[in-house]
């Protein structure tokens, strides 16, 4: 096969593209996915034509009975055809649909491209990049753009498919479904056809079939106008991108392993709806939970809302960001003359010193009376039930009471540690130590311990 010199020529001005673009460099390795349907075995031709080298991926997904042994054979036979190696992955699908309790198309989906991430991951020559190439045309880049739309995915999801992301390319996404056939049935290019493709029941062939040819029949060029569409708001969503990174970034500061957001500055941002989901939305916030954020900006100390994976929290003036820890903590044991113990709430430093009945003024350090402990000791989050002396009083007190009187904030209730020996609280640690372990004028042996984070 040979490029043809024509200019107008489709093969002509898909190696035109390829150069434009600089979609690879001329030593990378490139990966078709290749279904075996026109848009692929078409790509395939075109690469062939073009000069490059290429291997083939096909997915046997084990769904259609002997027609998916037929697609598998003809894609076999197209590697012969073209002169390239190909690849074959097949797959139980219909045990992985059980055992991740997905749909169909989803499960065949995250199968697909767990397979092409091992591919491309393998063992390659240094400095050499590799591609996964996909066959994705202008017709998918509309109805995606349509589906986005009704979808309510908001301006991120006009501009449609990416040409080039990671190490994905989409080489034939400029071009139409027309383009692609003409060339097929002008050649002679033989395909499979895969009869799902024409089930409406799922919601791309839906609008493939159905809703976009509907629409047509009113608006005869439709298709045009979404691309057109997409390429100006590609425009407008980066000036967009702009303007929010710079409002979050005068509202989002870091506090300690999370971040907090001024209550009253947020509440006069404009548009506020919009950029409270911009500001949410990273930390797994949906736009449907706007409503119970703005809640909190009137909400008593405490109150909070949860995320899949964040909780934000109003205490005061100010709504606190963190993580949710799911984890169990764990607990630690702290053997006699060991010096340095890390855990989530930072590092202690243990060291023994010379009595001087020194009065504790700093709250991340402790002196203790070496004499009232009992090894090993004991490092882990406080929990209900808890109590201690705490430093000055003669009567117990709860951790959780003592916690309240502190006016901390729910996270810093959450992340609190305390500091045991045989069975007896000794320190809230970064708090205050227990009244039964201080120093007095019998002191000669002291346990310091400094908490540093």
């Amino acid at each position: 096969m040979r490029l043809e010199n024509d200019n107008s020529s489709f093969s002509y001005r898909f190696k035109q593209h390829i150069d434009s673009a600089k979609l690879w460099k001329t030593n990378d390795q490139l990966f078709l996915a290749c279904s075996g349907g026109v848009d692929s075995v078409v790509l395939a031709h075109l690469l062939k034509s073009a000069g490059f080298q290429f291997e083939l991926l096909h997915c046997n997904f084990n769904l259609r009975g002997a027609e998916s042994n037929r697609d598998e054979e003809f894609v076999r036979s197209l590697a012969i055809e073209l002169g390239c190696s190909i690849q074959v992955k097949s797959f139980d699908t219909k045990s992985e649909i059980q055992h991740h309790g997905k749909g169909v198309q989803e499960t065949a989906r995250m199968l697909r491209y767990t397979w092409f991430h091992e591919v491309l991951t393998a063992d390659s020559p240094k400095g050499v990049d590799r591609w996964l190439l996909t066959a994705h045309h202008q017709g998918d880049q509309v109805e995606t753009i349509a589906m986005n739309f009704f979808r309510g995915t908001g301006i991120a999801g006009f501009h449609g498919i990416v040409e080039k992301s990671n190490q994905l390319i989409r080489p034939l996404l400029p071009f139409t479904r027309k383009e692609i056939l003409d060339y097929a049935q002008e050649r002679k290019i033989s395909w499979v056809e895969d009869h799902s493709n024409a089930d409406v029941h799922y919601t791309r062939n839906l609008f493939r079939h159905t809703i976009l040819p509907e629409i047509k029949n009113i608006f005869p060029e439709v298709e045009n106008n979404i691309i057109n569409n997409a390429k100006r708001l590609s425009e407008v969503e980066f000036l967009y991108r702009m303007q929010v990174e710079k409002i979050k970034s005068g509202l989002l500061e870091k506090n300690g392993n999370g971040f907090k957001v001024p209550v009253k500055k947020l509440m006069i941002t404009e548009p506020l709806d919009t950029i409270l989901y911009e500001l949410f939305k990273e930390f797994g916030f949906s736009v449907d939970q706007s409503y119970e954020l703005k809640k909190l900006f009137t909400a008593s100390s405490g109150k909070y809302i949860q995320s899949h994976s964040h909780r934000v929290l109003k205490n005061r003036d100010w709504l606190l960001i963190d993580v949710i820890n799911n984890a169990e903590p764990e607990i630690k044991v702290i053997e006699e003359g060991q010096h340095n113990i890390s855990f989530d709430g930072g590092v202690l430093h243990f060291k023994t010193i010379a009595g001087d009945n020194k009065i504790n003024s700093n709250a991340n350090q402790a002196f203790i009376d070496n004499r009232h402990l009992i090894y090993p000791l004991l490092l882990r989050p406080w929990k209900p039930g808890d109590y201690f002396y705490p430093l000055g009083m003669k009567k117990k007190k709860k951790i959780a009471r003592f916690l309240t009187d502190l006016k901390l904030s729910k996270n810093e209730k959450d992340n609190q540690w305390v500091l045991e020996s045989d069975k007896k609280i000794i320190w809230v640690v970064g708090r205050r130590i227990d009244d039964r372990v201080k120093l007095t004028q019998g002191t000669s042996n002291v346990l310091f311990i400094e908490l540093s984070v």
